[in-house]
């Protein structure tokens, strides 16, 4: 090509754009539109497969006006994973605010409940016995 010869532009489509734009990916990584969007599939895939729940994927373009012909593009792309049920750990708490394992307002026994059903089970088989 000699100097001073002028290139005619193709215009690009979404594909062109996504392999030459750069974003973030959830990971805090730069990378192309293409590699983060396949990226961030996986890991919704891998969390709706984990979780057996329905995700999403948000793809955000972002077309401003730098200078007459100039655009500023801007892309994003997030995910909603579904998330796990959180796990419940029942504690109690008495007058004071203090935090236990029982619950301390319950009433407590002041004998052991199975140690007298199987003394009253050896008394009934020893009248049977006479």
């Amino acid at each position: 090509m000699e100097s001073g010869e002028k290139v005619i532009e193709q215009p690009i489509g979404f594909m062109d754009l996504a392999a030459i734009a750069r974003v973030i990916n959830s990971k805090d990584r730069s990378m192309k539109l293409a590699d983060c969007i396949d990226f961030e599939l996986n890991e919704l895939m891998c969390k709706i497969n984990e979780y057996n729940k329905a995700g999403k994927m948000t793809i955000t373009i972002d077309i401003g006006i730098a200078e007459k012909n100039e655009l500023d593009i801007q892309a994003e792309v997030k995910i909603s994973p579904p998330k796990g049920k959180k796990p419940s750990n029942p504690f109690f708490r008495d007058q004071r605010g203090r935090l236990f394992a029982a619950d301390p307002m319950e009433q407590t026994h002041l004998f052991d409940i199975s140690k007298v059903r199987k003394e009253d089970t050896q008394d009934r088989k020893e009248v049977n016995n006479v």
